[in-house]
């Protein structure tokens, strides 16, 4: 089970399963059908919440006829992915969990994310779920209903890429697409242990269309550091026709030695963490020194200002609203989630001088942050603020909102530097997550950091009671160590 699979980290979960299928140990049709009935027992996670089933039979079937020929395929030939509901995938429809959209037809074309896994030959299984229009950092909507923590039912796997880190973490596939306009990819990844990357703005390109324009980009998550590397080559860089996205991450970076590690408890906003937490984020951190021979540079709380998450809200409200579609808010609104309003009428009553005004303020965010990672610095924060909430009706909690500030996490959307978040201990039974954040473009330079990390603090491949996603014939030929555990 989760702890007691054999280790796969050189390969990783993807290598191992592409190698299988070379071997003739495993077919791509196997592997599809095995993810379609770990999705049906699991069911009760309501991670994923459509299935294709016989799409992608008949294409790993195709996969499996063109193998047979010798023919050429992608780097993710035969590996089941799943892909996040505000994401289009060619036939089917994207419901964005609202019911503003739970009719609409299906999509006409793939987004550039999910374009890029059919050109790997990944088989798509099914979509998962999220919060409304992804504007929660929960999966809980009022046409799919909650998301549970593989780690701790009853407890929300975070979101609004919930589904996604849910559906890994679980084993439902290999691959399970993210976005992340303020957190959505790493603070779920930190609830459920895995890996979470927000790219640098601009290297992934603009899409799904329904997210704003600039501070949102899909994320790749992963159970180890070598599917990160592949999916992060595999779905960074241009994108024709974008002109959002017209670079890829920093090649000359990628191999710098790392320079000063500097950490902090808040980047921005006002609000302090949680007692637990913060005593789990100090060990990550003294870990993280450890691992890499470094000395900590402990900054205030504030490494930018009280202000930055608000500047962040200015900008990433109005987009979000004009994304989905003004007049379709407000004609439809009593279909909203009673959550999600507040957003929404935010976005609906801001002005020009105001969205201007804040993009004017973002200048000075990215410069200080720019200038305190220049040289191969990293900063290191808490991913998440608190411990674990409730998987329904997590949106309230003691008359407040979610019991987790996004203050460590969209301050980084604001400023467009590449974030990832890395398992770095438990919190209340659940994960907890070390965000790493680097110069702009340095997104593969912290994916290098991550497998240094993974070498020192390694991480369980799955949630307690869940298989990882390996048939038994690719677990014959993976590196087999003892069994790992996460950090205390």
């Amino acid at each position: 089970m989760g702890s007691s699979v054999a280790d796969v980290r050189d390969t990783g979960i993807l290598g191992a399963l592409v190698q299988a299928q070379q071997r003739g140990e495993v077919s791509a049709v196997e592997l599809t059908q095995m993810s379609l009935d770990r999705i049906e027992a699991a069911s009760g996670l309501n991670a994923v919440i459509r299935v294709d089933a016989d799409r992608a039979l008949r294409t790993a079937a195709d996969i499996d006829r063109r193998r047979g020929r010798g023919e050429a395929l992608g780097a993710l030939a035969g590996v089941p992915a799943l892909v996040k509901d505000n994401m289009d995938v060619r036939g089917l429809p994207t419901t964005h969990g609202s019911l503003l959209c739970a009719q609409d037809s299906p999509a006409l074309d793939d987004d550039a994310a999910v374009a890029r896994l059919h050109a790997a030959d990944a088989v798509v299984v099914g979509k998962t779920n999220l919060s409304e229009f992804a504007m929660e950092a929960i999966s809980d909507n009022l046409v799919f209903g909650a998301t549970h923590n593989p780690w701790r039912t009853g407890f929300s796997p975070g979101g609004s890429s919930g589904g996604s880190a849910a559906a890994l973490t679980a084993g439902l596939a290999a691959v399970a697409t993210g976005t992340d306009g303020g957190g959505s990819v790493r603070i779920p990844a930190s609830l459920c242990g895995l890996l979470g990357l927000k790219p640098t703005s601009g290297v992934t390109g603009a899409r799904p269309a329904r997210l704003p324009i600039e501070l949102s980009s899909a994320g790749p998550l992963a159970t180890t550091v070598a599917d990160l590397r592949t999916l992060a080559e595999l779905t960074l860089g241009p994108v024709h026709g974008d002109p959002s996205c017209v670079y890829g991450p920093d090649a000359s970076i990628a191999t710098q030695p790392l320079g000063t590690v500097f950490a902090t408890t808040r980047i921005a906003g006002s609000r302090g963490l949680d007692a637990a937490v913060e005593a789990v984020f100090v060990s990550a951190v003294e870990a993280f020194g450890r691992a890499f021979g470094r000395e900590i540079h402990w900054l205030a709380p504030g490494v930018l200002d009280e202000d930055a998450d608000e500047v962040w809200a200015a900008i990433y409200a109005p987009e979000d609203v004009f994304a989905v579609g003004s007049r379709r808010l407000r004609d439809e609104y009593e279909l909203l989630d009673p959550r999600v309003r507040e957003w929404v009428d935010r976005g609906l009553s801001s002005d020009l001088d105001g969205y201007l005004a804040a993009r004017n303020a973002r200048n000075r965010y990215v410069l200080c942050l720019d200038e305190l990672l220049d040289g191969a610095n990293v900063l290191l924060t808490p991913t998440v603020t608190a411990g674990p909430y409730p998987a329904a009706g997590a949106g309230e909690a003691d008359g407040e909102l979610m019991p987790i500030d996004l203050f460590n996490t969209a301050a980084l959307n604001l400023t467009g530097h590449p974030a990832l978040t890395v398992p770095a201990g438990m919190v209340d039974a659940v994960p907890f997550g070390l965000q790493l954040v680097g110069p702009r473009g340095a997104d593969l330079w912290l994916v290098e950091l991550a497998g240094t990390w993974e070498r020192h603090q390694p991480w369980p491949l799955t949630a307690p009671g869940f298989d990882a996603f390996l048939p038994a014939a690719a677990l014959t030929h993976a590196l087999t160590l003892a069994p790992r555990s996460a950090t205390a």
